[in-house]
This record gives structure tokens, C-alpha cells and sequence, in this order.
């Protein structure tokens, strides 16, 4: 019987002006291989039951509020109620766009990062700015490329953004503590924005409102880049992204050094660590260090493909991750070649195991 799988389509243009579309390039992955293809509108009412003529289905979405909260539903309703492999799984995508989350399960399976700590009260937050060792770091749970992220130099500042985030909430991190007249100027704008029928906050596509918490998280400085590493079942591709001019973060600078002797050991272990202790089909990974140790700062799953692309091989690892052999192969690869053929297999187990009737 001829394989199926639903896919539904995606396309993404990056900064640097190169296109990006996982589904045209499963499609014809494919179709090279004899396998069908359905193509579904996961915003029709018929969504599920075309899904459910299919032997699997695939939706690469996008980290924006809409429609991630969607892809979330309607991918757990095919993998736990149809019992179909989906890419991403929930194993795979539970974490997106939670930092909060993400913070809790790191530190429930051990594995390092930057201190961190989370008040759920105003009383908590405040206590904690009036103890904390300044410089620190604050984010928001959502924002990538580097959004939401502000480095807090004094109290003030800090206590600035607990009125904020424990009052009317924040879609970002991008108001400062302002004199009288700036505060004005932002209130009258504020009111415009009401009376034009649109939010205050400048919601749209890549907004949500934010609050009722306090993240916080130490500050280690002396960290000129990060490593990125992009785990893709056994293979782990990484590549260093320098920081923006002047600023701490590497997240979205672009600044990309794909030279793999300029990746240490450790930091390739930890990745595929985070990827076995996840189950996920695939995970980025971003790393900094702490002396000498390498410490995770956040999850992703949607990440440029053009950037692992460009990797001039990855590494695989043969046993334990602290004890294993790291193996290193020659050769660039797609990262939506590489998901492709590892849910070929995924698919095939499920019909062998009875999975799917």
C-alpha cells in the first residue's frame, strides 16, 4: 500500500533574504520515493478527517503566537487521539516559546544552566531585586531572536519592570524607565491605539502579553558568542554565533562561524544529553559557558535551516553521552533531508508494531 502523509505548507523569508519552505522540500523528497503526498489546510473544518486518510502528518510552524497555539492542539490530536506520527511530536514541541517550562525541566534533569529563578508574586520579585547581584538578566517566557531578553543594571530598573509585569503586563521588553513627559507621550499614544479598536501594547502576529512573574537569571559574563548546536536525531550539527556589536546576546546577530574546530567536546555532549532526555526528533540548543562549564540557556525547534546547511559536517555519537565516541562526518545536509528520513523510519515502526490499524 502506497505511503501518505499529510503535510501541511510553510515558507519562511529570512534576514538575509533566502526562502525557506521544510514542506516543498518533503513534498519532493516525496515524490522521488514514490510517496504520496496530501496536502492539508490545517484551518479548514475538514482538517482531521483528510489527516486521518494519511499514514502520518507533518507541519513545520512557526514560533509566532498564531499559529503555534494552534499546531499544538492539532498535533497532539493526531499523534495521542489518531495515533499517527507527527512531526514535531509533543516530545518535540512542548518547550516552544516557554522559557519557564523549558527552565523547570532543565533543572529537573540536571542539566546546567545559568541561575535562575522565577517569583510568581510581586512580594517575591521585589525581595529578590533587593537581594540579586547586578548586572542580571530578565525575559520574558516567549520571544526568539534575541527578543524579550533586557540585561538589568540597577534596583530601579528592575523594580521598573515588576510594576510592569505585575500590573497591566508586557508584550516586550522594550519600555524603559521614561521621565514625565515620555510617560505622557506613551499614554496618549496608548489611548490612540484604543480608540482605533487595536491594543495598546502593539498586539499582533508575534505579540502576547506577558506577567504575573518575575524571570530572572544570572548574568556570566565574558561570553563573546554562543554555540549553537542543532541536534537532528543522531546527528548534531554546531556552529558559533558571535554577539551583536555592543551587546550581550548572539541570538539573531547573524554572525555565524561554522568552523567545528572551534567546538569543544563538552559542549556537543550536552547537547545530544538535552535530546535524549527529551525524546525529541530534533532540538537547538544554545550554549554559553560558566568558567569552564557549558551551560544551556534556551530550547528552540524552529531554527533557519540555511544555517545548519552550512555546517561542513556534523557529529555523531556512538554509546553514552558522557562516555561515548564522538564521530565526525564530512559533508553539508539539509536539515529538512535529514528529518525527512528519520520519520520515513519512524512511520515504517509504527505500521510494523501496529500502531495505526
Amino acid at each position: 500500500m502506497t505511503l501518505r502523509i499529510a503535510i501541511q505548507a510553510d515558507k519562511v523569508i529570512h534576514k538575509n533574504g533566502e526562502q525557506q519552505s521544510f514542506s516543498e522540500r518533503w513534498t519532493a523528497l516525496a515524490r522521488a520515493q514514490g510517496i504520496e503526498t496530501v496536502p492539508v489546510d490545517v484551518f479548514s473544518n475538514d482538517v482531521l478527517s483528510r489527516i486521518a486518510t494519511c499514514d502520518a502528518f507533518m507541519w513545520r510552524f512557526p514560533p509566532t503566537p498564531f499559529p503555534r497555539v494552534m499546531a499544538r492542539r492539532i498535533l497532539y490530536a493526531v499523534e495521542a487521539g489518531m495515533g499517527l506520527p507527527v512531526f514535531p511530536s509533543f516530545n518535540t514541541a512542548w518547550h516552544v516559546e516557554d522559557k519557564i517550562g523549558q527552565t523547570y525541566f532543565l533543572s529537573a534533569a540536571g542539566i546546567p544552566t545559568p541561575s535562575t529563578e522565577i517569583s510568581w508574586t510581586r512580594e517575591q520579585a521585589e525581595k529578590y531585586c533587593n537581594r540579586a547581584s547586578y548586572p542580571f538578566v530578565i525575559k520574558l517566557s516567549t520571544g526568539y531572536q534575541g527578543s524579550n531578553v533586557r540585561l538589568i543594571q540597577t534596583r530601579d530598573e528592575a523594580m521598573f519592570y515588576v510594576k510592569q509585569l505585575f500590573s497591566h503586563g508586557l508584550v516586550g521588553l522594550g519600555y524603559r524607565p521614561a521621565s514625565r513627559g515620555r510617560l505622557l507621550l506613551r499614554r496618549v499614544r496608548a489611548a490612540r491605539e484604543i480608540v482605533r479598536g487595536r491594543s495598546p501594547f502593539g498586539a499582533g502576529a508575534s505579540a502576547e502579553l506577558q506577567g504575573g512573574y518575575l524571570y530572572a537569571q544570572q548574568f556570566l559574563p565574558d561570553n563573546g558568542f554562543d554555540i549553537r548546536v542543532t541536534t537532528i536525531g543522531h546527528r548534531a550539527f554546531a556552529f558559533r554565533r558571535l554577539n551583536r556589536p555592543g551587546d550581550f546576546r548572539a541570538s539573531g546577530s547573524g554572525r555565524i562561524d561554522w568552523d567545528p574546530g572551534k567546538i569543544d567536546e563538552a559542549s556537543i555532549r550536552l547537547a545530544f544529553d538535552v535530546a535524549r532526555k527529551t525524546r525529541a526528533q530534533t532540538i537547538a540548543v544554545d550554549i554559553i559557558r560558566r568558567g569552564d562549564e557549558p551551560v544551556i540557556v534556551e530550547l528552540n525547534l524552529t531554527y533557519a535551516s540555511w544555517a545548519v546547511r552550512d555546517c561542513p559536517g556534523h557529529w555523531t555519537l556512538k554509546g553514552e553521552t558522557q562516555t561515548g565516541e564522538l564521530v565526525w562526518k564530512n559533508g553539508s545536509m539539509r536539515p529538512e533531508d535529514a528529518i525527512f528520513s528519520d520519520f520515513l523510519v519512524q512511520i515504517q515502526r509504527s505500521r510494523n508494531v501496529g500502531i495505526r490499524a
